[in-house]
C-alpha cells in the first residue's frame, strides 16, 4: 500500500514537471527571442521623439513662458522694500528731531528726551528687522520663482533640441523680462540692505549722544 502511494506520487510529480515545461515554453521561457522586423513607422511611434513627445514639449515651453512673463511683471512691481525703507527713514527722522529738541530743552527735560530718543532708536531697529525679513521673503519667494521659471524655459529648449525640433514660439521678450526683473530686484535688495545698515548705525550713534547729553546736562 505504501509502495503504491509512492509510485503514484512520483508519477504525478513527473506529469507536473512536464506541464510546467510546456507552459514555460508557451510563455517564451525556453524559446529564443527574435528581433522585431516590423515597419519603421511603428518603431518611430515608440521612440521618445514621437509626435506626441514633440507636442508636449512645445506645450510645456508655452506654459512656462506664460508663467515667466506673469511672475516677472509681479516681481518688477514689488513695492515692499521701498515701503520698508520709507518707514525706516521716517522713524530715523523722528529720532533726529527729538535729539535736536533735547539739546534745546532745559535740564529738567533732558532725561525724558533721552528716553524718547531711546524709543525712537528701538523703532529704527524694529524697522531694520522688518526690512531684513522682507528681503529674505522676496529672495525665497518671487525672485526664486522667476529664477526657477527661467531654468524651466532653458530645460524646455534643451528638450526640443534633443527631439530635433525648433520652438514654435519666440522666447526673447519673456526671458529678457525675467532676467531684468531678477537683476533689478537683487540690486534693490542690495541697496536697501546697505541703506538700512547705515541708518541703523547712525540711529545708535544718535542714541548714544542723547544719553551722554542727558548725563551732562541734567539738573
Amino acid at each position: 500500500m505504501q509502495l503504491f502511494s509512492r509510485l503514484r506520487f512520483a508519477a504525478g510529480t513527473a506529469a507536473g514537471a512536464v506541464a510546467l515545461s510546456a507552459l514555460a515554453a508557451g510563455c517564451g521561457g525556453a524559446t529564443p527571442v527574435t528581433s522585431f522586423t516590423g515597419s519603421p513607422s511603428f518603431q518611430q511611434q515608440t521612440q521618445p521623439n514621437s509626435a506626441a513627445a514633440k507636442q508636449t514639449a512645445q506645450q510645456n515651453l508655452r506654459s512656462d513662458l506664460t508663467a515667466l512673463l506673469k511672475d516677472a511683471r509681479v516681481l518688477s512691481t514689488e513695492d515692499t522694500i521701498p515701503y520698508d525703507l520709507s518707514v525706516l527713514a521716517t522713524d530715523y527722522g523722528t529720532e533726529q528731531q527729538d535729539w535736536q529738541s533735547e539739546q534745546s530743552d532745559g535740564c529738567s527735560s533732558v532725561a525724558a528726551d533721552s528716553n524718547l530718543i531711546a524709543w525712537d532708536a528701538s523703532m529704527v531697529n524694529r524697522d531694520l528687522g522688518s526690512l531684513q525679513t522682507d528681503i529674505t521673503g522676496l529672495q525665497t519667494g518671487n525672485i526664486a520663482t522667476v529664477g526657477s521659471e527661467l531654468t524651466s524655459v532653458q530645460n524646455d529648449l534643451k528638450t526640443l533640441k534633443l527631439l530635433g525640433v525648433t520652438p514654435q514660439v519666440t522666447i526673447t521678450a519673456q526671458v529678457a523680462a525675467g532676467n531684468k526683473a531678477v537683476d533689478s530686484a537683487n540690486n534693490t535688495l542690495n541697496a536697501a540692505d546697505a541703506t538700512a545698515t547705515s541708518t541703523s548705525a547712525r540711529a545708535r550713534q544718535v542714541l548714544a549722544s542723547a544719553q551722554q547729553w542727558a548725563k551732562q546736562h541734567a539738573c
